[in-house]
């Protein structure tokens, strides 16, 4: 038997002994070293382990999450982003909007809306999204509804994509209540007015959508 040969079989052989060792003082559990290839052999590396996905997000869940609040008085003070989440150009933005934004111009409202988008995750679950300023302290945003969601859980549907869209035009700029309504065969089929201060402080992991937007006025046809 060639030194080579040999020298594998040594190598091998502690490779085991070694598991075996660690086996005992790990109970078993712990990293599987690899062991020496034969000569000539390759080792093919092992594929990455692909973590689970996330949960999409869908009626059951929308009203969860929302964007995060724009600082208007940080923009107005800082030319660069204090809050370690919007990147320079959209920072830059709102710098540049924020005086009028704190001072109500409506303008600058309709400016902002356009170019921060707001809305835009809430497509895929409406066939039309609109909004506007109605005055310094108050938006309203329309949506139509898609056919799909209200076969099922219609009532759902409406509160969760109502509180969603309140959320997420409030974190937008510092206004007081939204009003959101909703249209479905060119009938009115939802309405609510969401105040800020009735969303202060409320943990949305656990809010039931409908009630919340009952408690803000809704009316469902």
């Amino acid at each position: 038997m060639s030194d080579q040969q040999n020298n594998i079989m040594d190598q091998n052989e502690f490779m085991k002994r070694m598991k075996a060792i660690a086996s005992d003082l790990w109970g078993g559990v712990m990293p599987v070293a690899t062991e020496t290839p034969a000569a000539g052999s390759s080792v093919q590396p092992k594929p990455p382990v692909k973590e689970p996905e996330k949960p999409g997000t869908d009626i059951r869940n929308l009203w969860k999450t929302a964007d995060e609040s724009v600082d208007w008085t940080d923009a107005l003070s800082h030319s660069t982003p204090a809050d370690g989440l919007t990147t320079l150009k959209m920072w830059t933005f709102y710098h540049k909007h924020a005086e009028r934004v704190l001072a109500g111009d409506l303008d600058a409202y309709t400016e902002v809306l356009q170019k921060a988008n707001p809305l835009g995750e809430l497509t895929d679950f409406a066939e039309n999204i609109s909004m506007r300023a109605l005055s310094a302290s108050r938006l309203e945003s329309t949506f139509r509804c898609k056919g799909e969601y209200m076969e099922k859980n219609r009532k759902l549907y409406l509160a969760a994509m109502g509180l969603r869209i309140a959320r997420d035009l409030l974190a937008c700029l510092p206004v007081e209540e939204v009003t959101v309504k909703a249209e479905f065969g060119g009938e009115s089929v939802f309405s609510a007015t969401y105040p800020r201060m009735q969303l202060l402080h409320r943990n949305f992991m656990f809010v039931d959508p409908v009630e919340l937007s009952q408690e803000c006025g809704a009316t469902f046809a």
